[in-house]
């Protein structure tokens, strides 16, 4: 199997795996999009010619910012998956990642993370997770009390929450 840097044998020789890179890049937002394929979650991937990091925001962040620490997640502060831009990375732990989360899961009425509604109540109910305990935040009449009251618990407990924008 040839090395991308070398020249193969009977063709012309293979471009810088950084130049074909950047080809696939679009860079005319505050987001830099990734152009080429993305997996079923909206991650770029890049196959070839970066062993051991496939997936395009962490090698940007590789190329622009430096190594990746064994172990460490790159985190979207944008909450854009195609988003290759490094000033929108950061590396993170799982645990810091997750905190970070956009929004609710798709099953969820409210839309909001953290937020469902109590039909007893008659209200919407706030319950943020940290650290695999929930914690009560409180009840609601309306969904847009109950979002800032969810953002505001988030804040105040993760050390990594982005509030989406």
């Amino acid at each position: 199997m040839n090395d991308v840097t070398t020249p193969r044998r009977n063709g012309p020789i293979a471009r810088d795996p950084r130049e074909r890179f950047w080809e696939k890049v679009d860079k005319s937002g505050e987001c830099w999009e990734w152009t080429a394929f993305k997996d079923r979650d909206g991650y770029g991937k890049f196959p070839r010619g970066f062993p051991g990091q496939q997936y395009a925001h962490r090698i940007a962040y590789s190329i622009l910012v430096g190594p990746i620490d064994t172990g460490s997640q790159i985190d979207h502060k944008c909450h854009n998956r195609g988003c290759v831009n490094p000033d929108h990375l950061r590396p993170a732990t799982n645990g810091e990642n997750q905190q970070n989360l956009r929004g609710a899961r798709v099953i969820s009425k409210s839309g909001v993370l953290g937020v469902h509604w109590r039909p007893d109540a008659k209200k919407w109910q706030v319950t943020v997770k940290h650290e695999d305990r929930s914690r009560h935040v409180g009840y609601f009449a309306n969904l847009e009390d109950a979002k800032a009251a969810s953002e505001a618990a988030r804040k105040e407990l993760f050390s990594h929450f982005q509030p989406p924008s």
